[in-house]
């Protein structure tokens, strides 16, 4: 069985008091309607609820309660990766639970103190958490004692290890949010690792399925799209901000950070200080820069001149001789006429070149010219 874990020495207030501006007065919350919230459609009902119980049926063992905001415990930082919601989202949060209440349950683990680690519901915890504080401060006492539990699914002590806790932070996250690629990615390789590290089954009728499976499914991704960002692991952090940069600059592409990941540490490091990634690749140097091993490998890659690959249409009223090849050359639009003329001089004037060569390289010119005086 995993290692079992107490967490009560995480505990903290966990509350910014800079959630809203004007917000902070007990009229506003004591005054609150249906008309000031934002309210949820029939669809978005429907998938609220699809996703609670998606999230249930995975670990379907759990007890309905009510608990106490004293004794509920955020998860460890370690564990709980994902962002913290911005204060606009934790505000119309805080409204939606005055006005309905809380809809969906949190996911809380009990432990042997007594307290209860949350897995899922961070965001409701400290919307409810703010709430309790205002009313509190204000002297209501009624409002206060509303807002002094919240509603949980919870798992007893021996139902989960510490892999399962963790894997369900994961689940509730990238299936109730929508999350950035950064994010997407460490949890796919987070719970490839949690996946490795999973006890023996204790249940004998349950099927138990890859980790990147399960991810794909909770994720609502194709099973490539995982892999695609499984492959990511071994990114340096360096370059992680830089997956989801809003700044087009400074941005990489997935198929780059791909790319860059399969390479060492030392050479991503390279990449990085010298600004590389800035250099916008074809897919044939994509897959040259994987097999790079050097820092000389790097430099000509990034410092080799772009091809491009142009081609030309002339068209002819007779077949050419198959033996026959075209010659591509390149002027100023100003110096076509003149280039021409010279060209034209020069092989008409030469007894080397044949007769045939001659024909075809005058039709092809008056046949320029024609299509660009019409």
């Amino acid at each position: 069985m995993g290692k079992k874990m107490d967490l009560s020495s995480t505990k903290d207030n966990f509350i910014s008091d800079n959630y809203g501006d004007g917000t902070s007065s007990l009229d506003y919350w004591t005054n609150l309607t249906k008309e000031d919230v934002k309210e949820l459609n029939g669809e978005q009902t429907k998938a609220s609820k699809e996703r609670q119980e998606k999230i249930e049926s995975l670990y379907p063992v759990f007890t309905r309660e009510q608990v106490l905001l004293k004794d509920l415990v955020p998860a460890d930082e370690g564990w709980n990766f994902f962002p913290t919601q911005n204060n606009g989202v934790l505000e119309e949060l805080m409204k939606n639970i005055v006005v309905y209440g809380q809809l969906n349950p949190a996911i809380v683990w009990k432990q042997p103190n007594g307290t209860y680690t949350i897995l899922g519901g961070h965001t409701r915890f400290q919307a409810i958490q703010k709430l309790h504080e205002i009313f509190t401060e204000a002297g209501d006492e009624e409002q206060a004692k509303r807002f002094e539990s919240m509603d949980c699914n919870v798992y007893a002590f021996d139902e989960l290890d510490e892999v399962e806790a963790r894997k369900i932070i994961i689940f509730d996250n990238v299936i109730r949010r929508e999350n950035s690629t950064a994010v997407k990615a460490r949890s796919v390789i987070t719970m490839a690792q949690l996946e490795k590290d999973t006890r023996s089954s204790r249940r004998p009728d349950t099927r138990r399925t890859r980790a990147l499976d399960n991810v794909a499914a909770a994720l609502g991704e194709p099973i490539g799209t995982i892999k695609d960002l499984y492959r990511l692991r071994n990114l340096i952090s360096e370059f992680w901000p830089l997956v989801d940069a809003s700044d087009r600059d400074n941005r990489i592409t997935n198929q780059l950070a791909r790319a860059i990941a399969v390479l060492e540490p030392e050479l991503q490091k390279y990449i990085y200080k010298n600004a590389l990634y800035k250099n916008k690749l074809t897919s044939q140097q994509l897959a040259k820069l994987k097999k790079a091993e050097s820092t000389a490998d790097l430099d000509e890659l990034f410092t080799a001149p772009e091809v491009f690959t142009v081609t030309a249409k002339a068209e002819l009223t007779e077949q050419l001789p198959s033996h026959y090849k075209p010659v591509l050359m390149f002027c100023s639009e100003d110096e076509l006429e003149k280039v021409r003329g010279i060209i034209e001089w020069h092989v008409c004037e030469d007894s080397g070149i044949s007769e045939q060569t001659k024909d075809i390289l005058r039709k092809m010119f008056a046949g320029e010219k024609k299509k660009e005086n019409a």
